[in-house]
């Protein structure tokens, strides 16, 4: 009984650590998630820039009291939120990726100082290395 109690903190904790992505780990990741290799030092340049590969970053409190999640650095005031902040917070980035693509689809790559600051006419990551 006293080891399924240990297992049991133990999962807990580790689900609630932070995944930090080597960088060819979030290149593949992020090409299972559909994104296309064209973009993808673009957007391991901005995640970088942004989170530092860390799903559980969170940045602020920003002017207006709202705060920047996850690895693309979501504004929860503003973006794919539906009330549940933490999604975008997980080692599980599907929702994270969905909606950092609805945001490039509508403002592009300069809705994020990161890539405006870090990315933008400066060299990518080499990440051919990592396919």
């Amino acid at each position: 009984m006293k080891a399924v109690f240990l297992l049991a903190i133990f999962a807990l904790l580790g689900a609630t650590q932070a995944r930090v992505f080597t960088r060819c780990g979030l290149a593949r990741e992020l090409a299972r998630q559909g994104l296309p290799r064209h973009d993808l030092a673009n957007w391991v340049c901005l995640i970088e820039a942004e989170s530092g590969r860390n799903t559980r970053a969170r940045g602020g409190p920003n002017y207006d009291g709202s705060y920047d999640n996850g690895l693309f650095q979501i504004n929860d005031r503003i973006w794919c939120m539906n009330g549940r902040p933490g999604d975008l917070r997980t080692d599980d980035i599907r929702a994270s990726v969905r909606c950092a693509v609805q945001i490039k689809q509508q403002q592009g790559w300069s809705a994020w100082y990161g890539w405006q600051y870090h990315c933008r006419g400066r060299p990518l990551p080499d990440i051919n290395v990592c396919f």
